[in-house]
């Protein structure tokens, strides 16, 4: 470490492993990359055998602890960990990478440029999506996390809950804040929702204030190789099918978020939607989703929408509680 760093405010890095010495490995040479000096990393290992441990002491280099956990906490929850708000190790700044993704040399110096700039306490920064081949050779797929439905600049918490017609919101890797002045709790802790893409889901209803997108490439999302046929990535559905993720409780949310904004939610998703021709069949898809008739539709014909708003109709009658018990409790904490 030079001596700048020690006049530099500390960025923190958060990195949730599990088993994948490997690509721990790669994440943690990317952060000895940075142009940006002044970081410090704590991987919290969920593995009894503690493959981790051997990884960071290989790299004989003090600014990264490590940290096992005594049993397995269960992926979700040493993710939410990662994501506490406030400063762990006397950071101004943090950002949480999991152990098979990894960051690009200019990406802490460029965030933290950008807060600054911005006068703004979050960043969500754009992902590029690849996958690891057969020689675990990281591959590009053409596409990034947040590129289909975000544009550069600051989001309300309307304009991030409206992105949820298209995808999670927010996406966990792609988040940089400022530990001292957020004001948003990105941690569930025991929340009643332990599904990934859920959990994302309701960190964006716990967002309290704007949010700066970044649409720059700052790091790597890698997916399995064949992610466009697990519901990841561009491949819309069959005629009578739904978007991926529109289902129960995708349904329960967005009826709650209409709820809650009313008209204006519609309207920023219509801007989005505006984008390219797959956002505005995916808003039509889930309008019907949550039986939303008052749009001017044009990908739906006439049958097939009758046919959806029927099969939705008997989801909303047929849903279970788990998710209503989630909103709420997503009701105390906007209220807190």
């Amino acid at each position: 470490m030079n001596s700048q760093s020690n006049t530099l405010p500390i960025c923190e890095v958060r990195i949730p492993t599990y088993k994948r010495p490997k690509t721990l490995r790669r994440v943690l040479e990317s952060l000895k990359d940075q142009t940006y000096p002044c970081w410090k990393a704590i991987v919290f290992d969920n593995s009894p055998e503690q493959e981790a441990k051997d990884v960071v002491s290989d790299l004989h280099d003090d600014r990264i602890i490590y940290q096992p956990h005594p049993k397995n906490i269960g992926g979700p929850k040493n993710i939410d960990l990662s994501l506490q708000a406030k400063s762990m190790l006397g950071g101004k700044y943090a950002f949480s990478i999991e152990d098979n993704n990894y960051v690009y040399p200019n990406m802490i110096k460029e965030n933290i440029e950008t807060l600054q700039k911005e006068n703004i306490n979050i960043i969500l920064r754009n992902q590029e999506i690849r996958y690891d081949d057969d020689n675990g050779i990281s591959q590009a797929t053409g596409e990034t996390t947040r590129g289909k439905w975000f544009k550069q600049g600051v989001y309300s918490p309307i304009e991030v809950h409206a992105a949820m017609f298209f995808c999670e919101g927010l996406s966990n890797g792609g988040l940089f804040w400022d530990t001292e002045n957020i004001k948003t709790d990105f941690a569930l802790g025991d929340f009643p929702v332990q599904d990934g893409w859920y959990q994302e889901i309701f960190r964006g209803l716990k967002v309290v204030e704007p949010i700066y997108f970044d649409a720059r490439i700052g790091s790597v999302y890698t997916v399995i190789r064949d992610y466009k046929s697990v519901g990841r990535g561009s491949r819309l559905p069959g005629r009578l099918a739904t978007p991926s993720k529109c289902n129960k409780a995708t349904q329960a949310i967005l009826r709650y978020l209409l709820d809650r904004h009313g008209s204006e939610l519609i309207q920023k998703a219509k801007i989005i939607a505006s984008y390219n021709d797959e956002n505005t069949r995916i808003l039509e898809h889930q309008l019907l989703n949550i039986m939303y008739t008052e749009h001017d539709f044009k990908h739906v014909n006439f049958i097939n929408r009758i046919f959806l708003l029927c099969k939705h109709f008997v989801r909303a009658k047929t849903a279970g509680d788990g998710f209503q018990l989630a909103l709420k409790a997503c009701d105390v904490a906007q209220s807190a």
